[in-house]
């Protein structure tokens, strides 16, 4: 299993500058950006320019904010001047981001999001002169390639029922979000996912895994502990996140979903974190030690093939990269290997 890093965009540039190459000598073998307070392409194209080995992608590229034709393009581009480490993502987002933060049209998303996989992964491997055409539901194509392909592996973000059954007969991975305990992918997602691949006729073993883990690490198991709840519960206020309060519901944690969804909107933060248990943060999340949160990593073998570790410990006022000091420690204490 590799680990990887996601940049959520609120970094300063210059940050990420001194960050992936460090990342890259810790053995990290993945650096990706969330695509929301920054654009993806441009900071990727930073992170391209500073590393030499490790992959790099958007986690995730939204289709309803983007046409197929521009992600297909902006990606066969940025293929190309990073050496082929592209490994690109995209998602629907979520009704409350789309309509009220983004105000972009959200309509026949899971069709959207299976022609967009369908287009991207043609596009990616049309040879120089050929045309590419695609006539689905929502989307259509006829485009023609002038350049040597750059083909790139389509990961979906993929985990209610019906997406996924869908994205597991097209796509060539799951990209997984947060809060996705090593249990709940074992028993239900994985299995879920197979049964719709075998229907498509294709193999199981084929389909790749990812998934994101908040990582609060530190030599202060209670300094960890709170930076972890603080993130949870961000989670629920300002914007509610149907994707968290589905998963950890599906855990076991509805209590604590029910607590947040009300508490967190009220403005009643402190009593919202304390009705975050800590098995929650055990279970979901990364929380501890390095040689814990190390130990905690190895659940995870077998089950994805790279985890993408979300910083969530507060940044000094006077220096924002010492909450990294102890998180680019984790590939010391696990060897991490190519998938």
């Amino acid at each position: 299993m590799n680990l990887g890093l996601l940049f959520l965009g609120s970094e300063p540039l210059s940050l990420l500058r001194t960050l992936a190459p460090r990342a890259e000598r810790s053995g990290f073998q993945g650096l990706y950006m969330v695509e929301a307070y920054r654009s993806a392409w441009a900071p990727l194209g930073l992170l391209a320019s500073v590393t030499e080995r490790v992959r790099l992608g958007p986690y995730v590229l939204n289709v309803h904010a983007h046409s197929p034709w521009i992600t297909g393009l902006s990606a066969l581009d940025f293929n190309e001047l990073c050496g082929g480490r592209l490994e690109l993502g995209i998602g629907a987002g979520n009704r409350h981001l789309n309509a009220h933060c983004l105000g972009i049209e959200q309509s026949r998303t899971l069709t959207r999001l299976t022609e967009t996989v369908k287009i991207l992964q043609g596009m990616s491997r049309c040879e120089p002169g050929q045309s590419f055409s695609f006539e689905g539901r929502v989307e259509r194509m006829d485009w023609r390639a002038l350049h040597q392909p750059s083909p790139f592996p389509v990961f979906a973000a993929a985990v209610f029922p019906e997406m996924l059954t869908a994205m597991a007969r097209v796509a060539d991975g799951i990209a997984g979000g947060a809060t996705l305990s090593p249990e709940f992918l074992r028993d239900r997602l994985r299995p879920a996912a197979a049964e719709s691949r075998v229907a498509a006729g294709r193999d199981p073993a084929t389909l790749r895994w990812k998934s994101v883990l908040f990582a609060a690490v530190s030599d202060d198991e209670d300094t960890a502990r709170a930076a972890a709840r603080q993130a949870l519960a961000g989670l629920f206020h300002p914007m509610p996140h149907p994707y968290y309060s589905w998963t950890l519901r599906q855990q076991g944690f509805g209590p604590v979903v029910d607590a947040l969804e009300r508490l967190m909107p009220a403005g009643a933060t402190a009593e919202a974190l304390r009705q975050i248990p800590d098995e929650l943060l055990a279970r979901t999340q990364l929380v501890g030690t390095p040689a814990q949160c190390a130990a905690r990593l190895r659940d995870y073998e077998g089950l994805v093939e790279e985890i993408l570790l979300v910083n969530v410990m507060p940044s000094a006022a006077t220096d924002s990269t010492i909450p990294w000091s102890d998180l680019l420690t984790l590939p010391a204490t696990q060897p991490m290997r190519p998938a």
